[in-house]
């Protein structure tokens, strides 16, 4: 599918490696949405940081020691945050902040809690069989990840000693697994895993397989059968849990997780099943865009005081939209900057990166937005558009600077395609990414920043 907007006029709607103090702001038209995107900014600059953490560690030692299960910012939890809130004309700005001198302690405390659990349940784990065995050891998998998830905040803020559960995920994950049985059609596998979950207005994003942020048919599917035996809404503004899920290919089936979590990054419960071929025969369950993904991803996990976001209104995970549904994207920056996006497709018959145009110009401005002090820290439309053919995967890249990146030299020279209508900056991803990259490593005085967003569309059913 090719991003053509239907223009828009722009409406409101250096991180250290280890600070002492973390900062969110937003503002909205009322309190409770700028203290709830002022909340999220501040766990998307966590997640950033961590996953910058994540990125070096595996870099620098050539094998990742422990595996850091923090999927998204939505998975951050939040312990003694500050929030203050002030009106702004006609809107309110809210700023938080996570003082480690405050929340470490807090942090260290929950995860002592969070180990006792875990002791308490491997006593009886050992003495459980059957259906009681399955139940305790879905409930230590979950406050294993309580653990891990609070254990990731609290060594970014500075923590270097923890305690190693009596049990772990590994041990935990391979027990569970020798219990299942292979669940012969996708109805049963969502039998499974909904089976006595308690929850009301539930947002259900489709299961991801695992390395990947492409939605496949599969995975569409499967969501539709999970809405069918839940109480879901559809858009994660509406929700009060979010059930997540994750999937490996293995050579006899495919391993499935699901995770349940409420807004405040915790995760309240976990689901597993395992998926015998017949489940999921004619269904397409391999992303066809991995190689895509790696190349976007790679080499970006570094933060700095200035950020972007790239979002949607469904948010910017999972995400998924079908044929004839508008997709409207939104851009957020903490500092005053320059934005430009570029598109990256890659499909059978396609391979190229382009331009997204932003703006009704007849030269390279159209490629060019501008943030301005009063739109700081502001959800911005920048346009909306409808889905429609070709289908499959978009990934877009959106680079941002302090500079105005046409009188800098640095947005990227295309060419109109009169095949496609696009503007063209590469004939393959490979050299377009490549591109993008180089242009945020060269040095400069100036900030800079990166968001990626991917989504995939599908034909109506």
């Amino acid at each position: 599918m090719h991003i053509r907007f239907l223009f828009l006029v722009l409406f409101c709607l250096p991180i250290t490696t280890l600070a002492t103090t973390l900062h969110g702001e937003a503002r909205a038209m009322n309190k409770d949405e700028a203290q709830r995107q002022a909340l999220s900014d501040l766990a998307n600059s966590i997640f950033v940081r961590v996953q910058s953490d994540s990125f070096s560690r595996v870099e620098g030692s050539g094998k990742r020691q422990d595996e850091i299960n923090i999927k998204s910012s939505s998975d951050i939890p939040l312990i003694g945050a500050d929030i203050q809130c002030d009106p702004a004309g006609a809107e309110v700005v809210c700023k938080v902040n996570l003082d480690s001198s405050k929340s470490l302690a807090l942090y260290s405390r929950k995860l002592n809690e969070l180990l006792l659990e875990i002791g308490t349940l491997d006593g009886r784990i050992a003495k459980a069989s059957g259906e009681g065995l399955y139940v305790l050891l879905t409930q230590a998998l979950t406050v294993i990840e309580q653990y891990e998830k609070h254990r990731a905040v609290a060594q970014m803020l500075g923590e270097t000693n923890f305690t190693a559960p009596k049990r772990s995920r590994a041990d935990t994950e391979t027990q569970l697994r020798e219990l299942e049985k292979a669940a012969p059609t996708l109805e049963l596998a969502a039998q499974l895993l909904t089976k006595g979950l308690r929850t009301k207005a539930v947002y259900i994003y489709p299961a991801l397989a695992h390395g990947s942020d492409s939605v496949t048919q599969f995975a569409s599917v499967l969501r539709d059968q999970l809405a069918a035996k839940l109480s879901s809404v559809n858009s994660p503004d509406k929700a009060r849990t979010f059930f997540r899920g994750e999937y490996e290919i293995l050579d006899n089936g495919i391993q499935l997780t699901y995770r349940l979590s409420d807004s405040d990054g915790n995760t309240v419960d976990m689901r597993l099943a395992k998926l015998a071929p017949a489940a999921y025969k004619g269904l397409q369950v391999k992303p066809t865009t991995m190689s895509l993904e790696k190349l976007i991803n790679a080499g970006y996990g570094e933060s700095s005081d200035f950020r972007a976001q790239l979002s949607t209104r469904k948010g910017g995970e999972a995400l998924l939209f079908n044929e004839h549904e508008e997709i409207e994207l939104l851009v957020k920056l903490n500092h005053p900057g320059y934005f430009y996006v570029v598109g990256h497709v890659l499909k059978k018959a396609e391979n190229y990166s382009y331009l997204v145009e932003l703006e009704e110009a007849n030269n390279e401005q159209r490629f060019v937005r501008y943030v301005g002090p009063e739109d700081v820290n502001r959800l911005l439309s920048i346009g909306k558009f409808a889905v429609t053919a070709p289908f499959g995967v978009d990934s877009l890249q959106l680079i941002a600077s302090k500079n105005d990146p046409l009188k800098t030299n640095d947005l990227p020279p295309s060419q109109l395609d009169g095949k496609t209508g696009m503007y063209v900056i590469a004939t393959s991803v490979k050299e377009g990414i490549t591109k993008t990259r180089g242009i945020l490593f060269k040095k400069s005085a100036e900030y800079k920043a990166v968001a990626n967003l991917t989504f995939t569309t599908m034909a109506k059913k």
